[in-house]
């Protein structure tokens, strides 16, 4: 949780810096995400980021594929960070003078931080420096519901409208329409024919493993071939072979 390298404000100066850099300028750059993601597992190591007491999530500090729900990362990582750089977004800590909106991420909160970090970073679009994403761009330390109080007028609306891309982030637990400001969010991008991306992530180690399974399968079966033509194999060892080699095709599906 170092925070050195920012400058602290107080309370009163992270209300400003809020209302002086405009709603759709909250953004981080694929570098803040990276950073966010290793200063979590930082925070999971040293026991900072733990499943919370009445049992809403129950994850292994070992797990790096979905690992804690977004709702424990904003409680436990970043609001107190938050905290003691002065009670702005985390976005505009990073960045303070705010950046252009070119992406805009839409989510449920559900999802595991590894999982939503895994899945937006292999699938931010090339050209998309950088992004607004609410649990970054709002300060959770200050009145957010007062900023929601016009639907079209929040933030999440002016950062959409100025945004080039709307990337939606699925997850394993549910849809992420069932959240009405996910809904929301996409009846905007169809109003205003935003390019809309659904985010996944890489499928490179699934591959790589199919094909290990797949040249397995296939050496298995050259050398049966060749003992099969040249070794004068018998009736009996033929049914075994083919025992093997159906089980090597099965194995490499």
């Amino acid at each position: 949780m170092d925070i050195s390298s920012f400058q602290r404000r107080t309370t009163w100066q992270a209300r400003e810096l809020h209302e002086r850099v405009a709603p759709d300028r909250w953004c981080v750059t694929l570098s803040d995400l990276k950073f966010l993601k290793s200063s979590v597992e930082s925070s999971i190591d040293s026991g900072a980021i733990k499943p919370p007491a009445d049992g809403s999530d129950v994850f292994s500090s070992e797990d790096r594929l979905y690992g804690p729900s977004i709702y424990t990362v904003t409680e436990q990582h970043i609001k107190p960070v938050t905290a003691l750089a002065g009670k702005m977004s985390w976005a505009l800590m990073r960045n303070p003078n705010g950046l252009d909106c070119d992406l805009f991420i839409s989510h449920a909160w559900q999802e595991g931080i590894f999982e939503f970090m895994s899945k937006v970073v292999h699938s931010w679009p090339r050209f998309m420096r950088h992004a607004w994403c609410c649990m970054l761009a709002n300060p959770q330390h200050l009145d957010i519901a007062a900023m929601l109080q016009s639907p079209r007028h929040s933030p999440f609306a002016i950062a959409l409208q100025a945004s080039k891309v709307v990337l939606a982030v699925p997850n394993r637990h549910c849809s992420i329409y069932t959240r009405l400001w996910c809904a929301y969010e996409a009846y905007l991008a169809e109003e205003q024919d935003k390019i809309i991306l659904i985010a996944r992530a890489s499928n490179r180690y699934n591959i790589c493993q199919s094909m290990v399974k797949m040249a397995s399968a296939a050496m298995v079966g050259v050398l049966l071939g060749w003992v099969v033509n040249f070794g004068h194999a018998t009736v009996t060892f033929n049914l075994v072979f083919l025992c093997i080699a159906t089980a090597a095709a099965a194995w490499s599906m």
